[in-house]
């Protein structure tokens, strides 16, 4: 097999690949193979004919079963024998296909080669505060709660009737429970600042070029499914078409900051020689924040 890669720009690559002889038969063989019984030539017993014969008589639905198997064969080993990895699927071109050889073009964007250093992701300094839940923080979900009790039982509760409202002995254990659905809120609150903290350093750190075909998709997926959301609400097809257009320009940075938050993760997983079954972009996640410096 003959390959020729042609640069296009830093990520787009051009393959135009070449099988002959040997190499191509083989696999023109096993194509044929399942097919050369069940197809009928005048004359002859199924599966008796020579090939050629049954080339001629069913030359079209051989050369599609012949492309669908071979293309993505040597396409694959053209990959493998340049070392490229691709990001996403190429564009098929250019094909020719003779009895004893088969020619075609590949038109695809590499996934950028990363290198990471340990300056880019461990102590990366994280501004935190202690967790507090203050009285009148307590206060005013009690204020609130006795507000919606109000507008449904038509009455005004004191704190020790608003207790047994919501199954506790006294107004204390209501307090209580509140203070700790107030630290788990501010809890999570703490993690996704934390975090957001995380990706903004890597998305500054490390410079890269990411692929737009995979930009392209991931934006499709997250407006697809912020428009479906928009369904389940309820929301009119004609109100959500207004704003599909302003969807797509808020959705794509999201999209472009999650494909390069990736390949970045990636990078630092190759680095430390992570691995796992979990899902390695948590683990990767997990491992930054575990050499992070809190101030």
């Amino acid at each position: 097999m003959k390959v020729e890669v042609k640069k296009i720009d830093k990520l787009k690559r051009k393959l135009e690949i070449k099988v002959s002889g040997e190499e191509f038969l083989k696999e023109k063989k096993e194509a044929y193979q399942p097919h050369l019984k069940s197809l009928k030539v005048p004359g002859f017993r199924p599966g008796a004919a020579p090939i050629d014969i049954i080339e001629k008589h069913h030359g079209a639905l051989l050369r599609d079963e012949l492309l669908k198997r071979v293309l993505p064969i040597f396409y694959g080993q053209a990959l493998k024998q340049e070392s490229i990895s691709p990001a996403g699927y190429p564009e098929i071109s250019d094909v020719e296909l003779t009895k004893d050889a088969l020619s075609f073009s590949a038109e695809l964007e590499a996934r950028p080669e990363i290198e990471v250093t340990e300056a880019n992701y461990k102590g990366i300094k994280i501004k935190d505060k202690k967790i507090e839940i203050k009285a009148q923080d307590i206060e005013k979900v009690i204020t609130n709660l006795q507000d919606g009790v109000k507008k449904v039982i038509q009455k005004s509760l004191d704190d020790e009737e608003l207790s047994r409202w919501a199954s506790y002995p006294d107004s204390s254990f209501l307090r209580e429970a509140i203070k700790g659905q107030l630290f788990v809120e501010k809890l999570r609150e703490r993690k996704q600042k934390v975090e957001q903290q995380i990706r903004t350093h890597l998305l500054k750190a490390v410079k890269i070029d990411i692929p737009k075909s995979e930009v392209e998709y991931y934006h499709k997926q997250l407006l697809d499914r912020e428009i479906y959301n928009l369904q389940r609400q309820g929301i009119p097809e004609k109100d959500i078409d207004k704003y599909k257009d302003d969807l797509k320009e808020k959705l794509l940075p999201m999209a472009e900051e999650e494909i390069k938050l990736t390949y970045v993760l990636e990078a630092v997983a190759k680095k430390e020689n992570i691995k796992t079954e979990a899902n390695l972009i948590e683990v990767v996640f997990g491992f930054i924040l575990s050499q992070a410096k809190y101030e």
